[in-house]
């Protein structure tokens, strides 16, 4: 929709500029050292003009992708393993490989809209709790209880803003002044060391460095709990996650959500013995046993429109063999799936409330990454508008959904006789 304009000179101006950008997006060698994997986010969070979603691979529209993707069967029963993924009398085995993208999995449609609406409501009320630490535990003081309290708190008029719990406190910000010697002065004006990212192949995920963890910023603001909690973007489970290392706190785990390793294990033990061999020689199949799995860290992303993923590679675990699993729920999203640089093409997914990703084998080692959230695709069973005998508390939940997505991934840490 093209915006209002004040005068024929303004709209004509608008015009331009508008065909001047898609001309250049449609060109790749527009920019400056143009990856492919780097085109494709760049036409997904383009807003004018809008993204070409022609080459997107929708799994309720199998028969445009029949050269792309093939159906598989899981080894079992998905509802049959779990009770997490609701009571459903229809069975959930039915997935798909891509045929140029060895060890990815997709699970369309996993969860029943109950399962849905109950994950959500742990993934925004209790997941988030203490110990388990978010975005804003760098800068606040979260209470034992969350903030998901206080945002009901303040909704139904028990909170107001002139009680003294109504605003979460700032972390203070403390400078030790320490006496350094001209020695001490020089070491700091050297220019520091880059430890290699996990995108590269020099990463390693054990550092014996200290691992601080980043300072509150000073200028943060006070905000009501409403606004707060669209703040969180991420939390840590299991494992703590370091975010400057891109590695474990192997020595912060605390409990694992029994209904997250749950699941999780269901979808390993179904994933058993899936692949494909697209007669190119580079035939695969996913042997790691599901009786060999353990959910021992997992980041659950928090996203509102607009906010994207970057194109990234995990190489955090110790474990690369075990299968990575990624839920989704909310708003639909565009995924990005690649190779082992970002050299490679993508193939763009599109994911929807419910959809279960696995990343096995080689494609652990593959760049991916989230560039969309497409706005107004929640579906009609998480909407605010509609009563749930399962979930009567189902308003604020659904307030929060109505522009956000919300994604689990879970991995395993160490190895199969390594586990702690």
């Amino acid at each position: 929709m093209a915006p209002t304009f004040k005068s024929r000179r303004q709209q004509k101006i608008w015009e331009r500029e508008r065909k001047e950008a898609e001309a250049k997006k449609k060109t790749a060698t527009s920019y400056v050292n143009q990856a492919p994997f780097r085109y494709a986010e760049r036409n997904f969070k383009s807003r004018v003009p809008p993204p070409d979603f022609s080459q997107v691979v929708d799994f309720e529209k199998l028969q445009d992708y029949s050269d792309i993707i093939v159906p598989v069967q899981l080894t079992d029963d998905l509802r049959q393993l779990s009770s997490v993924f609701g009571k459903c009398e229809t069975p959930c085995r039915d997935a798909y490989v891509l045929r140029n993208v060895p060890g990815l999995i997709i699970i369309p449609n996993a969860f029943t809209p109950v399962a849905q609406r109950s994950l959500i409501k742990q993934c925004l009320s209790v997941y988030p709790r203490p110990p388990n630490t978010s975005n804003l535990d760098t800068h606040y003081v979260i209470p034992e209880t969350g903030i998901w309290p206080l945002y009901e708190a303040q909704e139904n008029g028990s909170l107001k803003s002139t009680d003294a719990g109504y605003f979460v406190p700032k972390k203070v910000i403390v400078d030790d002044e320490v006496n350094t010697s001209s020695d001490d002065n020089e070491k700091e004006d050297e220019e520091p060391k880059m430890a290699p990212t996990a995108c590269s192949d020099d990463f390693k995920p054990i550092i014996n460095n200290p691992k601080p963890d980043p300072l509150p910023a000073p200028g943060v603001p006070l905000l009501p709990p409403s606004e707060l909690v669209r703040k969180m973007r991420w939390i840590t489970l299991g494992y703590q996650y370091h975010w400057p290392t891109k590695t474990y706190h192997l020595n912060r785990r605390f409990p694992f959500p029994a209904d997250v390793s749950d699941l999780t294990k269901a979808v390993v033990i179904a994933v058993e013995n899936i692949g494909h061999d697209n007669g190119d020689g580079n035939a695969w199949i996913n042997q790691y046993k599901g009786e060999d799995f353990n959910a021992e860290a997992g980041v659950i992303n928090y996203y509102q429109y607009r906010d994207t993923l970057m194109g990234h590679v995990d190489r955090s675990e110790m474990n690369m063999d075990a299968p990575l699993v990624s839920l989704s729920l909310g708003q639909s999203c565009i995924y990005l799936i690649g190779g082992l640089t970002r050299e490679t093409v993508p193939i763009p997914l599109l994911l929807r409330s419910g959809d279960i990703v696995v990343m096995t084998g080689p494609c652990r080692k593959a760049f991916h990454g989230v560039p969309l959230i497409i706005e107004n695709t929640l579906p009609e069973y998480l909407s605010n508008d509609n009563e749930y005998d399962d979930a009567p508390d189902w308003k604020l939940f659904g307030d929060f959904m109505s522009t956000s997505r919300i994604n689990l991934n879970i991995r395993q840490v160490y190895p199969k006789k390594e586990n702690i």
